[in-house]
């Protein structure tokens, strides 16, 4: 058997000789029936999903391989025999935790014989729990491996752990932290695990995880009544592409074809939409559309985007340092807006704006740069006011330099398959800002039929590129069909992974005769 170790996946796994485990599923809770099950890490972890058969409400129930007593004290002992004999390195090595995992096999070698004479001891189990609570997450470490789980939160103490899973929304988890210390210590742990310090002189913690997890914490009851608590919102090493937004219908290939042409003459977006809409995913979505050959800075509070382009600089914000009102070495979004001017960029990205930096924004789309970027609002009207109030400022006469704005909501429609209502993001609305309070309605998402209603006829964009580029306007129209045609090919072929997306689109720019071809051979293969 081979074990990997967290973090190593793409490495070679360390080769540890382990007896087999015979896995028996642990029991659900009572009045709970199974409605779901699926592997985290077999076959020490699984992912229940159960049902109150009383009341429908819905529970996470993490099934881990239990340690007995016998096991439990070797467990002790092993952790203690590590905390000894593991030295501090003379120097940093390439990869810590592939040194970390070396050694400690060596340690867990070295003691294996002396510590295993007692009965019934499932050494695979043991390392299990080794690995989990020294290099993973220790009791969320099978959440983290959960990959349909989008966010992980604890309100404190005595509290169920909550998920927000993508196929059943909220859910509370059967992890329970019933001891503050334990909390505390928790807390700590991650914010190390982050590289960053949390204590009750600074109980405020907004950090970066292994893997580009985001981690929100507080410490203990410096500003929260109920203790140390904690939020991650995991990181998608794969991001949604535009082609994900059209398998899950949240736009139409139609949708994304004028996307498409849009980002081709760097048209300027804001995207809005409330927290957990889809924001930030629909903005990593539209940046494989742009040409290969543009320079894109992105600024953010923290690394979420992924941009499928060579010249991509990406810039994040960095908070302050220091005690009182001077904020030592804070760099704000403000400052690298203003920093993303020297490098000359053809499209400038912010993550969200909520401040002065939405000002210089606005100021370098002024001058001709391209911009995407979003803002929390519920609709365009709420997000204009947000963008001409204190402390963003933006004049009213600057607002028409946003060419699109849409507007992004997690919507419930009937489920055919179940007859119940799910949760589903939808592009409910798309905007052409002609000017300040003169908005043109050019896509609708009807909610009774669950389709994209578009009028591109309406488009005052599509005549300004004509304009601009001399193309005929009738020509801009059958180029969002074709374009159109491209996206559902990939759909129906689940060609979805974000740079295979982009390899496609780089070489439509290049060969659009290529990709139709490719197309049509592809359509005769099937037929």
């Amino acid at each position: 058997m081979k074990f990997t170790l967290p973090f190593l996946k793409k490495k070679q796994p360390v080769e540890v000789k382990l007896e087999p485990v015979t896995y028996t599923p642990s029991p659900i809770p009572k009045g709970y029936r199974e409605i779901d099950r699926y592997p985290l890490y077999e076959p020490f972890a699984y992912a229940v999903i159960a049902e109150n058969e009383d009341t429908g409400e819905l529970l996470y129930v993490v099934d881990e391989l239990k340690l007995n007593e016998d096991e439990k004290e070797i467990y002790k002992k092993l952790i203690e025999v590590l905390e000894w004999e593991l030295k501090p390195f003379e120097e940093p090595p390439k990869d810590p935790i592939d040194y970390f995992a070396k050694e400690a096999q060596k340690v867990i070698n070295k003691y294996r014989i002396s510590l295993g004479r007692m009965a019934n001891i499932s050494w695979s189990k043991i390392i299990y729990y080794i690995e989990r609570d020294l290099l993973g997450y220790g009791p969320i470490d099978p959440l983290m491996r959960d990959p349909y789980i989008e966010d992980i939160s604890c309100d404190g103490i005595n509290k169920p752990v909550y998920v927000w899973h993508r196929n059943y929304e909220s859910l509370p988890t059967t992890i329970i932290f019933t001891d503050e210390e334990e909390l505390d210590n928790f807390v700590i742990k991650l914010a190390h695990m982050a590289g960053k310090h949390i204590s009750s002189a600074f109980p405020i913690l907004d950090a970066i995880l292994p893997g580009q997890h985001r981690l929100a914490a507080t410490f203990r009851k410096e500003v929260s009544t109920t203790g140390s608590t904690f939020t991650i919102r995991k990181f998608r090493e794969d991001p949604i592409t535009i082609v994900d937004l059209i398998n899950f219908k949240t736009i139409s290939p139609e949708l994304g074809a004028y996307f498409w042409l849009m980002m081709e003459y760097k048209m300027s977006s804001l995207v809005i939409g409330v927290t957990g809409s889809g924001k930030t995913s629909t903005i990593n979505a539209l940046a494989c559309l742009f040409r290969p050959t543009i320079k894109v800075v992105t600024i953010e509070d923290t690394a979420e985007l992924k941009i499928p382009l060579e010249n991509w600089v990406p810039l994040v914000s960095r908070p302050s340092y220091g005690i009182g009102p001077e904020k030592v070495g804070e760099v704000t979004l403000y400052d690298l807006v203003r920093l993303s001017l020297r490098y000359r960029p053809d499209i400038i990205i912010v993550g969200e704006v909520r401040g002065e930096e939405a000002f210089v924004l606005f100021q370098a789309i002024a001058t001709g740069h391209g911009g995407i970027t979003s803002i929390h609002a519920e609709d365009l009207d709420s997000a204009i006011k947000r963008l001409t109030s204190p402390p963003m400022n933006i004049p009213p006469p600057y607002i028409p330099l946003v060419n699109i704005a849409f507007i992004i909501r997690r919507v419930s429609i009937p489920d055919p398959s179940t007859g119940t209502k799910k949760t589903v993001r939808r592009i409910v609305r798309v905007y052409e800002i002609k000017d300040f309070e003169d908005y043109i309605p050019i896509v609708e998402w009807n909610p009774i039929d669950d389709v994209h209603v578009h009028d591109f006829s309406k488009s005052t964009l599509i005549p300004r590129i004509s304009r601009e580029t001399g193309i005929p306007i009738d020509q801009l129209l059958n180029e969002i069909n074709t374009r159109a045609e491209v996206l559902s090919w990939m759909a129906k072929n689940k060609i979805r992974y974000y740079r295979d997306v982009a390899k496609i689109v780089h070489l439509y720019y290049a060969k659009p005769q290529q990709v139709h071809e490719m197309i049509g051979e592809a359509i005769k293969g099937v037929t």
